[in-house]
């Protein structure tokens, strides 16, 4: 083999090893329409989609089962609010990165406006809480609850047919935890420890 064919094959060898470095920033909106950024290369892009395909495949079941068992709960009032979730997907910046350096610099610009833009919606729907009567904000609270509740069905029927979590952007209300009533016995063994002394004052001045 010749210098120049060696020579050749390894300008090859270092073109192919570029290409594979290459990243693009990516939009991923959760279920909720919580959108994120992440830095993933074409192999990593590639797991995503499928990922994404998978949930997809089990959404509209998922929310037709929790839709029927909201439905059967007598104890929710408002209807079950499954139609404003949607599954996730995920959009790949055309702007190729040569390295992850540069992508995580373009990503941070994009959180931050991102960020600027939920503070500015944060701001507007404070001052339209502050005009709104107490009753009704009442209601949105509640619609928000219910939101939150057919999220947490959804996503736990999903898991239980794909065998994994699907992630989520940002925070999550929590469940109520199990142990929450033994808190409240605490509490009460609490309050009747408070009254103990009161009751010996008591016991000792009936000895009088």
């Amino acid at each position: 083999m010749s210098k120049m064919t060696c020579l050749a094959l390894a300008l090859l060898g270092l073109a192919g090893a570029a290409q594979a470095e290459k990243v693009n920033v990516v939009q991923i909106t959760d279920m909720r329409g919580q959108v994120g950024f992440e830095v993933m290369n074409r192999e990593e892009f590639t797991a995503l989609t499928q990922a994404i395909k998978e949930e997809t495949a089990v959404f509209a079941a998922s929310v037709a089962e929790c839709k029927k068992e909201w439905e059967a709960n007598k104890e929710n009032k408002l209807p079950f609010q499954g139609g404003r979730i949607k599954p996730r997907s995920a959009k790949k910046s055309p702007m190729e990165f040569a390295d992850r350096e540069k992508a995580d610099k373009k990503k941070a610009q994009l959180e931050e406006r991102m960020n600027d833009k939920q503070i500015e919606e944060m701001d507007k729907e404070s001052k339209k809480q502050k005009a709104m009567k107490d009753e009704d904000i009442a209601k949105a609270d509640a619609k928000t609850s219910a939101f939150e509740d057919a999220y947490t069905m959804i996503s736990k029927k999903m898991a239980e047919k794909l065998k994994r979590d699907v992630p989520a952007i940002g925070f999550v209300a929590a469940e109520p935890s199990k142990e929450e009533p033994k808190k409240d016995e605490k509490k009460a063994e609490a309050k009747k420890d408070e009254k103990k002394p009161d009751e010996k004052k008591d016991e000792k001045k009936a000895a009088h």
